[in-house]
């Protein structure tokens, strides 16, 4: 008597599609079977997490915006694209962050800048 040796069939519980194998080729279920998928942690860990995520944003933007600044101020002309890039942004910035920013620009980063290109001033002479 000749032997069946076809693969057995699942039916998937996600999509109720038919497939034999592992994984569902439709959704991607393994098995057919769904599983919920868990983070780690809880509720605190995942807000905790966001909230990081949204800091080290903010930074990168204001770091990315300060060289913004320079490059445009270093340009001369007003007509270059890092001018029209940083007027762009301005619009979107509120007044009152901006004067913040500026602030911190003529307290701290104006010095350090001068600092860091004489130094490589210095360096490459």
């Amino acid at each position: 008597m000749p032997q069946n040796n076809r693969k057995p069939h699942i039916v998937c519980r996600r999509c109720k599609t038919r497939f034999s194998g592992i994984y569902c080729p439709y959704c991607g279920a393994e098995n057919g079977v769904v599983r919920s998928v868990r983070g780690r942690g809880g509720l605190l860990a995942g807000l905790l997490r966001f909230l990081l995520s949204v800091v080290a944003l903010s930074l990168i933007l204001a770091i990315a915006f300060a060289i913004l600044d320079y490059v445009a101020s270093a340009s001369g002309d007003g007509r270059g694209a890092a001018r029209a890039i940083l007027d762009s942004a301005r619009y979107a910035i509120p007044q009152s962050v901006l004067d913040v920013y500026a602030t911190i620009k003529v307290q701290y980063l104006d010095g350090w800048v001068a600092s860091v290109s004489e130094f490589f001033r210095v360096l490459f002479s």
